[in-house]
């Protein structure tokens, strides 16, 4: 075909693998919805995984009332970054067939880019297709690893859930890394210190590497600190025998000696003592500055409920001012989604982008809640307690939403004066001084 077509062998075997689409993405092919680069990027995939590819082609944004091809190039980037995992990386033996015996070893396996390097003419190296036989074989190596040397410390290179986690695996800053140079690789590891152990990487960056690490804390020999200590104030031990010794002299010896060591041990358990103390004494800080965020937290989320209860219908110059403010401030690529956690509620299954679901939110706020709504957009982010020398924004807002509002119950209105009525022809009295005269 290549000879008869005068095209290239990786131009073909593109062609010939659009036959491999699954139905979804043919129709849009033969409906001129993708174009051949999108299509060829998706066809070479396991058909398990076309359709998530499938998927990344298209985008909408908030504007958009239909969603809008994206270039081929970001699909090429977001297959290399998701689907690709480079064999070269992997911890195990390419060649050996028993880690998975239905797929067989690696260097044979089709669903690798190395199997057709014309078809995958732009990846570089070797790249495996099938996560999940990939990660099947990682997990069988570990359990036959950590099968061979039960005393291997598993080390978990990163989060994630505790019930994702394999039984007994320890956090990566829980131990210390010890560097070991050996000249003989076949010799058997000579152990730098006490504590060391031989450990292996379960999870995360470096997954399935073995190293040494060393389990102790306060290890004298690869904390300095502890170094420091012991240097200072090392373990006594017992003074050799003169020549002609004596019983009585010799009693005295072990004498002095089991009383330094007495000595030794007390001022080891003083010193232990004061580090648990000590390490109390943090825990105890951490969990009151814990519970101190914790109640400035809740009084910062009364005060913003507080701001959307006091919007008024229009905002005057000052605190269009401060509204206008906190808008050039906020993040433009996380604010929506903040504030949607609001109107979403707790269906973390919809299907509606950040901006439809504010967009529906807003065609059922009434006129008079406008403003509310629209504090609620910009003073959402500002919640959260502001960190050292920054700028308080939900703090600036209260004082122009809340302090200054009118408290209408304290307005005092005048009552008005009764005015009493005139009475209509009223009997004049005469005064004691005038009856007295007229007598």
């Amino acid at each position: 075909m290549v000879e008869k077509s005068g095209k290239s062998a990786s131009h073909v075997y593109a062609r010939l693998s659009l036959l491999q689409l699954i139905p979804t993405v043919a129709e849009a092919f033969t409906q001129e919805r993708i174009t051949a680069s999108h299509a060829n990027l998706i066809a070479r995939l396991p058909q398990e995984s076309q359709a998530e590819a499938f998927e990344q082609c298209w985008r909408k944004d908030w504007q958009d009332k239909e969603p809008h091809l994206l270039p081929a190039k970001h699909v090429a980037a977001w297959i290399q970054a998701n689907l690709y995992l480079s064999l070269a990386d992997a911890p195990f033996d390419r060649e050996d067939p028993t880690l998975n015996p239905a797929a067989g070893a690696c260097v044979t396996c089709p669903r690798r880019s190395g199997h057709n390097t014309s078809l995958f003419c732009d990846v570089q190296g070797d790249q495996c297709l099938d996560s999940t036989c990939y990660h099947g074989k990682v997990e069988a190596f570990l359990d036959r690893e950590i099968a061979a040397h039960p005393g291997l410390v598993q080390i978990e290179n990163g989060w994630r859930n505790p019930k994702e986690q394999r039984p007994g695996a320890v956090q990566r800053g829980h131990v210390r890394e010890i560097p070991t140079v050996t000249d003989n690789p076949d010799a058997e590891p000579v152990m730098p210190c006490a504590a060391a152990k031989a450990a292996i990487v379960v999870y995360g960056k470096q997954l399935g590497r073995k190293l040494t690490v060393c389990t102790d804390k306060h290890c004298p020999v690869h904390d300095t600190q502890a170094a420091a200590e012991a240097a200072a104030h090392p373990v006594p031990t017992m003074a050799p025998a003169p020549e002609a010794e004596t019983e009585e002299e010799a009693a005295e010896r072990k004498a002095e000696f089991e009383r330094q060591r007495a000595e030794y041990e007390q001022e080891q358990q003083r010193r232990e003592d004061e580090r648990k103390q000590q390490f109390e004494k943090q825990q105890a800080d951490y969990e009151a500055e814990r519970n101190r965020r914790a109640e400035v937290l809740k009084g910062r989320q009364a005060t913003f409920e507080r701001i959307l209860e006091n919007a008024p219908v229009m905002f005057t110059a000052h605190q269009l001012r401060v509204f206008l403010r906190t808008l050039c401030n906020l993040d433009p690529y996380t604010f929506t989604d903040e504030v949607v956690e609001h109107f979403s509620g707790e269906d973390e299954n919809h299907q509606q982008t950040p901006e439809e679901i504010l967009a529906s939110a807003l065609d059922h706020v009434p006129d008079e809640k406008l403003t509310s709504f629209a504090l609620r957009l910009a003073l959402t982010g500002y919640v959260d307690i502001p960190r050292e020398n920054e700028f308080d924004f939900l703090a600036e807002a209260e004082a122009a939403f809340v302090l200054t509002a009118p408290k209408q119950s304290l307005i005092k209105r005048r009552k008005p004066t009764a005015i009493k009525p005139t009475e209509k022809n009223p009997t004049k009295k005469s005064s004691p001084l005038k009856k007295k005269i007229a007598a």
